[in-house]
């Protein structure tokens, strides 16, 4: 009997609806939830991305979103690239998608004059990691490696 009663437990967990994301802003207040709703990832709920919780309150610990699971052809670019490459090697410091993209909660349209990858933000972007000189000697190949990330020529686009 106990096992049935576990079972049908364990069920009814598994078949809960999502949180609400106002659930999860009433303790991670730091959260606008209006502006969020306003961004590329607002219509997506809470557990879209943060797939490790299945209960709430969820433990303090969590693993980060994966971004790769919905943007695959991205992930793919980046593990090619110098910084994905480098981080293969095991270097901490080269950026992850939130270096230049910023925080999930953030990201707007790379023609959002706000996006960090948007055209006229690029050195500031880069710059965060990268001099001045760097960026010029860069500067003739940044155009082609970005028009490569141009989400018009993604496939589903």
């Amino acid at each position: 009997m106990r096992l049935l009663l576990a079972g049908c437990f364990a069920l009814g967990l598994a078949a809960a609806p999502p949180p609400d994301p106002t659930e999860c802003v009433a303790c991670h207040d730091t959260i606008d939830l209006a502006k969020f709703r306003t961004r590329t990832h607002g219509k997506l709920g809470c557990v879209t991305c943060h797939t490790a919780i299945t209960t709430l309150p969820h433990p303090e610990k969590m693993p980060p979103p994966q971004c790769v699971r919905c943007h695959d052809h991205e992930g793919q670019d980046y593990g090619n690239s110098v910084h994905g490459v480098a981080r293969k090697q095991g270097k901490d410091h080269a950026p992850s998608c939130m270096t230049c993209h910023g925080h999930a909660h953030d990201v707007v349209p790379k023609n959002h004059p706000d996006s960090k990858v948007a055209k006229k933000n690029m050195d500031a972007t880069c710059g965060k990691c990268h001099d001045q000189e760097h960026l010029k000697k860069l500067s003739t190949r940044l155009p082609k490696r970005a028009s490569r990330m141009d989400l018009k020529k993604m496939p589903g686009k």
